[in-house]
């Protein structure tokens, strides 16, 4: 989870800092600041530099919920095989219980 925390806090640390940016030249250039394009300008930015950037983070955090994504599959697997052998154990202990009715013996002597 700590991944998570870290990639997530970058890129919204990288989306205000690019807004930053962006409004303040916006408002060198044109001395007032259209907040609504300065954030879409702020979004594709960071969006483009956190992709080569946090290119770590990404694939650390991608890891993470890789491993924990394969832990909880082998988990249903070895439930349901627990499962699997127990209907199995109880079908061979209702048979072994049932009383033979005699057909099929091959030891039974007319």
């Amino acid at each position: 989870m700590k991944e998570f925390w870290i990639y997530t806090g970058l890129r919204l640390l990288s989306l205000v800092a690019t807004f930053g940016i962006v409004a303040g030249i916006w408002s060198l250039v044109a001395g007032e600041v259209d907040i609504f394009l300065s954030v879409i300008v702020a979004f594709v930015i960071s969006g483009v530099l956190s992709f080569f950037v946090l290119d770590p983070q990404r694939r650390a955090f991608a890891e993470k919920v890789e491993a924990r994504a394969a832990k909880a599959v082998e988990a249903a697997r070895a439930k349901e095989d627990a499962e699997i052998d127990s209907e199995i154990d109880s079908e061979i202990d209702s048979e072994a219980d049932t009383p033979s009715n005699g057909e099929g013996d091959s030891h039974k002597v007319s």
